[in-house]
């Protein structure tokens, strides 16, 4: 039986009767000789009989079933269904035990009691600060503990300060330098635990 269709009718009407796969487009990875798959009711012999133009630009190809056609795109639609869900329902960390917390810090919230004994620490540690502070300030001499304020407080230079005071600079060094090592004796290792 020989076709009398105009190429564009072969075209129409092979696009209703059949469905095309790009199977190396479809499947990433596929490294078969067939580049498509034709899904259609017709046989081999059928396609080629009632469509042969169009089919010779497929060759090689694999023909499926209707039924392997829908079960195709039922595994497509399902597929890019789990996709969807996993890109809308998932979580951005993993949950490697250690490893989130180690990376992610901020998704780590220590428990309540955890978090008790570390505000006590702190809250300890800040008051011993504040008592050896003032201990330290205490033992030192009237003019150390001025010239350390207008050092380190006000940021005068020990230049400017012994220009104020109508002395020389080496005796206000001095002095700071007897006030620091007064602070650090007192303070000892507490900044180092």
């Amino acid at each position: 039986m020989k076709n009398t269709y105009t190429a564009t009718q072969q075209k129409e009407l092979f696009a209703k009767d059949c469905k095309l796969i790009n199977l190396k487009y479809e499947y990433t990875g596929y490294i078969g000789q067939e580049k498509w798959a034709i899904v259609s009711e017709l046989s081999e012999q059928e396609l080629f009989e009632k469509y042969p133009d169009e089919v010779k630009k497929y060759i090689p190809f694999v023909l499926l079933s209707v039924e392997q056609g829908k079960a195709i795109q039922a595994y497509n639609r399902n597929e890019d269904k789990y996709r969807k869900r996993q890109n809308n329902n998932s979580d951005a960390f993993g949950y490697d035990d250690g490893t989130t917390e180690n990376m992610h810090s901020e998704v780590s919230v220590p428990d309540f009691i955890e978090q008790q004994e570390m505000d006590d620490y702190y809250n300890r540690r800040a008051e011993e600060k504040m008592r050896l502070f003032v201990t330290a300030m205490a033992s030192l001499t009237e003019k150390q503990h001025k010239y350390l304020v207008m050092r380190y407080v006000d940021g005068i230079s020990a230049r400017d300060i012994a220009k104020a005071e109508g002395v020389a600079h080496q005796v206000v060094d001095r002095h700071i330098l007897a006030a620091k090592k007064k602070v650090e004796k007192i303070f000892g290792d507490f900044f180092r635990k």
